[in-house]
């Protein structure tokens, strides 16, 4: 009995535990519900909610992708889906090398394989017309068939011509392409990859094919690199060996974020303008955390805004401005003249002058609608 007794108790103190852990959990989520409301409204309250519910923390520079990494690894154990949101480029490599490296540290990555990945140049119509422009080793993807290369196709750049460049395609071929075709494909760059099972990919270009379907923005898990160099994800695709427009998938800008809902969101930078810190920290269904080496000045920047008036917009503000007051200028000078033809020309009605600055003043506001 009293071993029953015993038992009981401590399913008893175990269900209470566990309710009270949920109470916690759904107090916490209900905060940080309240803080992105009211970083919507006023970003600086919403950073100070963030902060006071714990959700901001200030580390060494040095320290900061090592503690990014623990977090990720500490949110995936609760959450089905992570993501981390980084102020820069820069920050996005150095929180991803962490990240992989704790995670092959505790085994949920396997041994790695080089692999290669397309990084897009984002050239011009105009850029892309100018054959100095291109060096050997670039890599052009065609989005258009043109004669002799298919929709899709990837070519390599072997030398640049004089009115083109001979290009090389996965079967060896070689054959010299004009620049009048510059519309029909983009230009890459092709850098190295590590790529293991296990590994998060963002997918970094539309594809649609019989075999393969890709969305721009997608993030897939790895199953598998075979000797090849193919890349098997877990949802049953292989990526064609032409498809290189990826990535690792673990931290993204903010403006890649937008879209996506995560369990977990991680924000890591020192300063991020208030419409991309909404973004990013909105991404979470359950948690956001938030880490930074210098908490006031990420709280400056989230204050301030990165909406810019277009040109248009200002000059047509400006110009406005400036023709209004000339037209001012002009009816001041007009008074002027009637002041003194009024003295030279006693006997003029005096109703004549009247009604001048009148018509005057009505032009002025015909204007400004």
């Amino acid at each position: 009995m009293e071993a029953c007794d015993a038992l009981r108790i401590l399913e008893k103190e175990s269900r209470l535990k566990s309710i009270a852990l949920t109470q916690v959990q759904r107090q916490t989520q209900l905060d940080y519900r309240d803080a992105i409301q009211e970083l919507r409204r006023d970003p600086e309250r919403g950073f100070e909610k963030l902060d006071a519910m714990g959700a901001v923390r200030e580390v060494a520079p040095a320290d900061r992708a090592k503690e990014v990494a623990q977090e990720y690894s500490t949110a995936l154990e609760k959450q089905s889906s992570v993501l981390v949101v980084c102020a820069t480029h820069d920050e996005i490599e150095r929180v991803t090398s962490a990240i992989r490296a704790d995670r092959m540290r505790a085994g949920r990555l396997a041994e790695g394989s080089q692999s290669t990945r397309d990084v897009p140049l984002n050239w011009t119509a105009a850029q892309k017309g100018d054959p100095r422009n291109f060096s050997t080793g670039q890599v052009l993807a065609f989005h258009r068939a043109v004669k002799g290369i298919a929709k899709n196709e990837t070519v390599e750049v072997v030398r640049v011509a004089d009115k083109g460049m001979v290009i090389r395609n996965s079967n060896g071929e070689e054959r010299t392409l004009t620049t009048k075709q510059a519309k029909s494909f983009d230009v890459y760059e092709r850098r190295s990859i590590e790529v293991a099972a296990g590994d998060r990919l963002l997918l970094t270009a539309n594809r649609r094919e019989k075999n393969f379907c890709a969305t721009n923005g997608d993030i897939v898990t790895v199953s598998g690199v075979d000797p090849a160099g193919r890349i098997s994800l877990d949802d049953g695709r292989v990526l064609p060996a032409g498809f290189r427009h990826f990535t690792h998938g673990y931290a993204v800008t903010a403006h890649r974020s937008q879209g996506k809902s995560v369990g977990a969101v991680i924000i890591s930078g020192d300063g991020m303008r208030k419409e991309l810190f909404y973004v990013a920290a909105s991404r979470g269904r359950q948690s956001v955390q938030v880490i930074t080496s210098d908490k006031e000045s990420l709280r400056e920047s989230v204050a301030r805004s990165s909406a810019r008036k277009s040109a248009s917009d200002l000059a047509r503000k400006a110009g406005t401005v400036l023709m209004r007051g000339a037209h001012r200028g002009m009816m001041a000078a007009r008074q002027l003249a009637m002041r003194v033809r009024m003295r030279e020309t006693e006997s003029a009605p005096a109703e004549i002058f009247q009604q001048e600055p009148r018509r005057e003043q009505r032009r002025e506001r015909d204007f400004g609608r």
